[in-house]
């Protein structure tokens, strides 16, 4: 039962893996949504970047904020500022030619 459990744990990895691997084939089609923790804050360049638990692997989401992107922090509008590494965050982004792109961050 253990092996069961195992395999099909490393095949939705894998499935995952593949899956965002292609994101930037289809650059600023797909919007994502995922929950991870704050790793880095550059206000200078108005960046954050995103640790997201995917399986036994982490994804980085990292990239600046869009000039419309909603920032949240206790359901009260926020600014970059107010966030902070080590803060579990919902992340939503999408893949551009550029990398990644911020459009929400929402901290409870």
């Amino acid at each position: 039962m253990k092996r069961t459990a195992y395999l099909i744990t490393l095949v939705l990895a894998v499935i995952s893996s593949l899956y965002f691997s292609g994101a930037q084939s289809w650059a600023g089609e797909k919007v994502y949504h995922m929950v991870g923790d704050i790793t880095a804050v550059d206000l200078e360049y108005n960046t954050v970047v995103v640790e997201v638990p995917l399986a036994e692997a982490l994804f980085t989401v990292g990239g600046p904020l869009s000039s419309d992107a909603v920032l949240k922090r206790h359901s009260q509008t926020a600014v970059l500022a107010d966030f902070q590494v080590g803060d579990r965050v919902k992340v939503r982004w999408k893949a551009t030619e550029e990398g990644h792109t911020i459009l929400l961050l929402k901290a409870k």
